[in-house]
């Protein structure tokens, strides 16, 4: 048995969304999202209704790897976590807790990475603090502008 202790980093920031809660939470899902996100298909998704719900799988392509998301927590209008994997690589959490803030919605949103062995540790590595508010900041503008144009942002 090998035990060993982790490589993994974890960030959190708040955001405003633009949209109440019950307009906001449907888009958080893989589906909805390749409404708002440019370059966002994922190639599987694996769910009884067709969109996000407990237990929901679905598949990215990670270059030439393949992701596997898995969302073991959906509690609707209010928090989803997922886990993405890439197996023999890093497992990575991404959680978000709405709050209704009259027409607007607050997101407390945490995303980290655990890696798995030597490419793990790279991903880990180059999970910045400037690079995850980079990546929130996109998604923040993403998110935004779809919610008051109802059209994708043009990369």
């Amino acid at each position: 048995m090998n035990i060993v202790k982790p490589n993994r980093k974890e960030f959190t920031c708040t955001q405003t969304w633009k949209g109440s809660v019950n307009v906001v939470f449907p888009l958080l899902c893989p589906v909805k999202e390749a409404d708002w996100i440019p370059g966002w298909e994922p190639n599987l998704v694996i769910s009884s209704s067709g969109l996000m719900e407990k237990n929901c799988i679905f598949v990215e392509l990670e270059g030439e790897e393949e992701a596997i998301w898995v969302v073991p927590t959906y509690e609707h209008n209010r928090y989803l976590d997922m886990y993405r994997i890439l197996p023999g690589v890093s497992i990575s959490q991404f959680s978000i807790l709405l709050k209704e803030k009259g027409e607007l919605t607050e997101a407390n949103i945490t995303y980290g990475h655990t890696s798995l062995g030597e490419q793990g540790d790279k991903v880990v590595d180059e999970f910045t603090e400037e690079s995850f508010n980079a990546f929130m900041g996109h998604f923040e503008t993403a998110i935004n502008h779809y919610l008051l144009t109802g059209k994708m942002i043009e990369e």
